[in-house]
């Protein structure tokens, strides 16, 4: 990973994405649009097991302890721009949380016994859906 760095002023979490889409050239919303959903659908591969669903995060957490940080030396507008785009992000995400959150919370709470069927009934995936959307829609917005 020479050469590799973490761009600490274009973080939505530590910058380990938008160095890497920096380094390579890539597009770093498709970039970070394509991690997450890795971290999502590693989940669904079958046989795996749930052991396997750690490893984008461990991976990620890694990368955020061996690269070493680039700041770009942005301006104070710039960089009060820079936490709006953060802020958007982290909203959008907590948005899709709640999303997914609250109505298995109220059900749980009112209907404990549907709750479980509803858990091992419905697909994972549909569970996850709306925080998917909301996080995809943050990663895009945040550009």
């Amino acid at each position: 990973m020479k050469n590799y760095y973490r761009m600490t002023d274009e973080a939505l979490i530590a910058g380990v994405v938008a160095g890497i889409a920096e380094k390579t050239g890539l597009n770093r919303v498709g970039l970070r649009i394509a991690f997450f959903l890795v971290f999502v659908l590693i989940n669904f591969i079958p046989g795996t097991g749930m052991g396997i669903s750690i490893l984008p995060l461990l991976i990620y957490t890694v990368a955020w302890m061996a690269l070493p940080a680039r700041e770009q030396g942005l301006s104070q507008a710039e960089i009060k721009k820079k936490i709006e785009t953060r802020k958007t992000f982290y909203n959008y995400a907590m948005l899709g949380v709640t999303g997914n959150l609250i109505p298995l919370i109220a059900m749980g709470f009112f209907y404990p016994d549907q709750l479980l069927l509803l858990l091992f009934t419905v697909p994972v995936f549909l569970l996850l859906l709306p925080a998917t959307v909301f996080i995809i829609l943050g990663i895009v917005k945040a550009g």
